[in-house]
């Protein structure tokens, strides 16, 4: 059976507490994230009734990809860190889907599908990062938040579900940020880590949005010419092309690949220290969702320093991959993209330079 939710709100916000207290007892901590894991997983249920409504919504566009993931342990204390405030209960994305579509068009309509639809579940405020790029990061998407809202099923009733909606090139962008964060221990996803690497994805999302015609991230050069000027200046630097280059390369073969199973759960856990991923299957729907969770809890307990553990569902392997690129260190087509406008353009740069130096008479 699906998962339900089994504890207060008040013992789930004080597992939240918990969970992020420095030198705590491992029996509490191992008890904390039993009742995490018990409020994580029985956002299954909602998140998975969007994730079908979704798939309908986006069916007639060619490439679209619709998948679903419960939000990592270490994400959920990292934003419990980030903001004090914050109860666990009242957390916006411990479920979500993540819609990827080919153009910004496709965006906005999979957005109004989903505003114009007769679903009951109650919508928040819609946050646009197309229009208005995060100021610290250059980050670039769509966000929807509801609240899960059912007469038949209502003991899910009040959990809150987030939808992602990206572009292919919004989303190349944001999963080789979460890669290179990943690889060189930076969280620059959340704006922390080098100010260096930040200010390189700040300027490759303004690249990136000049590519589809929308605002570029304020502080940054507007133009294209001054964007690739200060790229490869930081390149430079950081060697960051390079960088990309060799996580590309040393983690291209892994083991464990499914590649025939289709719809199901996938269990991903990423070794940093052996740039090696391993991906394991469970079936799809309720039986296989509670061996998934069970796997997932205790990879969570035991996992090292240097390992990352992610349990997503998606309808196929291909499908898996396209949307968690970042889990499989595949950024070689975000570096190749980059590369091909500013192989584009340089050509007009160097005029530009040449033009600017003095004529003798």
């Amino acid at each position: 059976m699906w998962k339900k939710n089994n504890y207060s709100k008040r013992q789930i916000n004080d597992a939240g507490m918990k969970i992020i207290t420095p030198g705590i007892p491992v029996e509490d901590y191992n008890s904390a994230l039993d009742i995490i894991d018990n409020w994580r997983t029985a956002h299954a249920f909602p998140m998975n009734t969007f994730a079908v409504n979704l798939r309908r919504k986006v069916a007639d566009m060619n490439g679209a990809v619709v998948v679903q993931r419960l939000k990592r342990l270490d994400t959920i204390c990292g934003k419990l860190l980030r903001y004090p405030d914050m109860k666990l209960y009242r957390m916006q994305d411990l479920g979500g889907c993540r819609v990827i579509v080919p153009t910004v068009d496709d965006v906005y309509v999979v957005k109004e599908r989903l505003e114009k639809s007769r679903i009951r579940h109650e919508p928040r405020v819609p946050k646009d990062y197309i229009k208005i790029p995060n100021a610290n990061t250059g980050y670039r998407g769509v966000h929807l938040i509801y609240k899960y809202r059912s007469e038949k099923t209502s003991d899910y009733n009040g959990m809150l579900i987030e939808i992602q909606i990206r572009t292919k090139l919004q989303h190349l962008w944001a999963t080789a940020v979460e890669t290179v964060g990943v690889f060189t221990d930076n969280g620059l996803k959340f704006n922390q880590g080098s100010e260096k690497w930040l200010e390189f994805f700040k300027l490759v999302s303004a690249i990136f949005s000049i590519e589809e015609e929308t605002p570029i991230v304020a502080g940054v050069p507007q133009d294209i010419f001054g964007l690739i000027e200060r790229i490869l200046e930081l390149d430079s630097e950081l060697g960051a092309l390079d960088k990309m280059h060799t996580i590309g390369v040393i983690t291209k073969n892994f083991g464990h690949l499914h590649k025939k199973i289709k719809s199901g759960y996938y269990l991903l856990k990423l070794d940093l220290n052996a740039a090696q991923i391993s991906v394991y299957f469970f079936e799809g729907g309720e039986r296989g969702l509670d061996a998934a969770s069970a796997a997932y809890n205790e990879a969570e307990k035991s996992k090292g320093e240097k390992t990352d553990v992610v349990l997503v569902s998606a309808q196929s392997y291909e499908a898996l991959v396209n949307a968690y690129p970042n889990y499989f260190a595949n950024i070689r087509e975000f570096r190749e993209t980059l590369l091909l406008i500013i192989g584009k353009n340089i050509d007009k740069i160097r005029s530009e330079k040449q033009s600017q130096i003095p004529v003798s008479v």
